[in-house]
C-alpha cells in the first residue's frame, strides 16, 4: 500500500523532479517579490522643474526598497542554505514552505506602505508581522525537516535547539517592535530591528555547537 500524501517523501534525484520543482518554485517567488519592491516606488509625474523636489519626496520609499531588498535577500540566502542541507522534501514541508513563501510574496505591500506612510504605526506593524511570520515559519520547517528525516545529515539535539532559537530571535524582535510603533514612534520601532544582529551573534557564541554546520549556514 503506498504511503498517504502526508507521509510521502520525494528524493532529490527522483525522476519526477519534485525536489527541484519545490526549489525552483521557491526561487521564483523570491525573485518576483524582490522585483516587485521597486514597483511600489513609481516614477513621479511632474514638470521638469519640480523633479528634484519630487525625487526628494520619494526618498523614504527608496530607502524602504533597499531595506526590504536586503531583508528578502537575507531570507533567500537562509532558504537556499536550508535547501542545500535537504536530501528530500515531504508533503508537510512543502505546505509550510508554501505559507512561508506567501509571507515573502506579501512583503512588497508593507514595504510600499512603510515607504509612503513611515509615520503611521499600522504600516510598521504590518511590516513587522509579515517578517515575524516568515521567521517563525523557518523554525517550523527546521522542526519538520528533522522530524521527517529530510536532512542530508541528522543534526544533534543541541544544533536543532540552536537553529530553532536562531530563527525565533527575529520573531521576538519584530513582535517587540509592535508596541514601540504604537506607543512611542515608528522610527524607534524600525531601529529596534537592528537588535536582531547582536542577539543572533550572542546566541551563536553561547548555544551553537562547535564544529557543526548550521541548518542555514
Amino acid at each position: 500500500m503506498p504511503d498517504p500524501p502526508s507521509r510521502r517523501r520525494y528524493e532529490r534525484h527522483n525522476p519526477g523532479l519534485e525536489f527541484d520543482r519545490v526549489a525552483f518554485f521557491s526561487d521564483a517567488v523570491f525573485a518576483i517579490a524582490m522585483t516587485l519592491l521597486v514597483v511600489g516606488i513609481g516614477i513621479p509625474e511632474v514638470a521638469e522643474s519640480g523633479l528634484d523636489e519630487a525625487l526628494e519626496s520619494k526618498r523614504p520609499e527608496i530607502v524602504s526598497f533597499f531595506l526590504s531588498f536586503v531583508v528578502i535577500g537575507n531570507y533567500w540566502l537562509a532558504h537556499h542554505r536550508f535547501f542545500a542541507n535537504l536530501a528530500r522534501v515531504s508533503h508537510p514541508l512543502m505546505l509550510v514552505n508554501l505559507v512561508y513563501l506567501a509571507a515573502i510574496a506579501f512583503t512588497p505591500f508593507p514595504t510600499a506602505l512603510a515607504g509612503r506612510y513611515t509615520d503611521r504605526p499600522v504600516s510598521i506593524v504590518m511590516y513587522a508581522i509579515t517578517l515575524g511570520v516568515a521567521s517563525g515559519l523557518e523554525a517550523v520547517m527546521f522542526v519538520i525537516a528533522d522530524r521527517d528525516d529530510l536532512l542530508v545529515r541528522r543534526p544533534s539535539r543541541a544544533l536543532m535547539r540552536y537553529s530553532v532559537l536562531a530563527a525565533v530571535v527575529p520573531v521576538v524582535v519584530f513582535v517587540g517592535s509592535i508596541p514601540l510603533a504604537l506607543l512611542i514612534s515608528t522610527e524607534v520601532a524600525l531601529w529596534s530591528w537592528v537588535l536582531i544582529f547582536p542577539l543572533e551573534y550572542g546566541l551563536a557564541r553561547r548555544r551553537k555547537p562547535p564544529g557543526e554546520e548550521e541548518l542555514t549556514g
